[in-house]
């Protein structure tokens, strides 16, 4: 038998600081490659040039104005929208699968989507289609179905069952539902078109504003939730073993379920519904470095960022050359469905 150890094995033993190590040597490599792609290639050496000229520093050639304008104010803003938007999605997902014990389990499982979609279609019925309006009231489309459901679980006196949250989310997302059906039935033709649009899911035409509204929730969420990663593993092991350890699990549940929602909330409202990054990433993260949530949190943050900039990167050498623009979400599903299919099978065939 052989004394090495196989690359997957070798990365479970990984230290978190390799691991942080490993993850951001990555993103900077993609994205650079994110950057320097597109309908016009850039040069390395250009993009370097651009942000030391846009950070003040002193450059003897700095770059010129067309190339500054391209990468700091067109191709960064969506660069740095999808590390945030990927990470944040695998971050939620990773925290909801664990919480739930399915790797099934994805961010919008509690119906947070659905109450993101209808108060972004209030905000389109309301003609504040606007690039700061629109993803408010997405958001608070999102934080109400969050707060109901919440207040469902609460009222039942079981606010920290799996099985109650997950009913209460099902209930929630078949109302908002509805309601959103409603108003597209009365929308014009230009409205409907538009919500379409936003629920497939996109990142162009974004903003540095955009960035900000997503980067301090998902830095703060993202280090919350690794700090309760360890609580997060206990739980794994059943409620009783979790009491008996010091661990509050109903306290647990909620704050899970509350800062994953919200982060996800906040994400849906600025980029629209991007599906599978919350599900296939944070599944093939345990499979690489095991099932520790810290340790898995990590992973699946850079491998999130990772992901969507790779499928957003896809999207736009697909279509721009085309004079089309496709959403990336589009592509994640493209990529994702079939895994989650895979997956689906595998876990029937385990169960059965």
């Amino acid at each position: 038998m052989s004394s090495k150890l196989s690359p997957r094995k070798s990365l479970k033993n990984w230290k978190l600081g390799h691991l942080a190590v490993a993850g951001l040597l990555a993103l900077l490599a993609t994205t650079m490659l994110s950057v320097a792609l597109g309908t016009v290639y850039v040069p390395p050496l250009t993009i370097l040039k651009s942000l030391a000229q846009s950070l003040g520093l002193g450059m003897s050639q700095p770059a010129d104005q067309t190339s500054q304008i391209l990468i700091v104010l067109i191709r960064l803003p969506r660069v740095f929208a999808a590390i945030f938007a990927g990470a944040g999605l695998a971050i939620a997902g990773t925290a909801m699968q664990g919480l739930f014990r399915n790797p099934l389990a994805e961010p919008g499982i509690l119906g947070v989507s659905a109450g993101a979609s209808l108060g972004a279609l209030i905000a389109i019925a309301f003609g504040t289609y606007t690039f700061l309006a629109l993803p408010a009231f997405a958001f608070a489309g999102a934080l109400a179905a969050v707060l109901i459901i919440l207040g469902l679980s609460s009222f039942s006196g079981s606010s920290g069952q799996t099985t109650v949250l997950i009913l209460a989310g099902m209930a929630v997302a078949a109302f908002f539902s509805a309601l959103t059906s409603l108003l597209l039935v009365l929308a014009s033709e230009y409205q409907v078109s538009s919500y379409i649009f936003w629920t497939l899911g996109g990142l162009s035409n974004r903003r540095w504003e955009h960035v900000q509204l997503m980067a301090v929730p998902v830095l703060l969420a993202g280090t919350l939730l690794f700090l309760r990663g360890r609580d997060l593993d206990i739980l794994l092991l059943g409620d009783e073993t979790a009491r008996t350890l010091g661990v509050a699990a109903r306290r647990t549940r909620i704050l899970t379920v509350l800062l994953a929602s919200l982060l996800t909330a906040i994400i849906v409202s600025v980029t629209g519904p991007i599906g599978f990054v919350g599900l296939i990433v944070p599944h093939i993260m345990r499979l690489i470095v095991g099932p520790s949530h810290r340790r898995l949190l990590l992973a699946s943050a850079f491998g999130g960022a990772i992901f969507l900039l790779l499928c957003d990167l896809a999207t736009r050498l697909i279509a721009m050359p085309r004079g089309i623009e496709l959403s990336v979400g589009v592509t994640t599903a493209l990529v994702g469905a079939p895994y989650f299919m895979i997956l689906l099978i595998r876990s029937l065939r385990t169960h059965a």
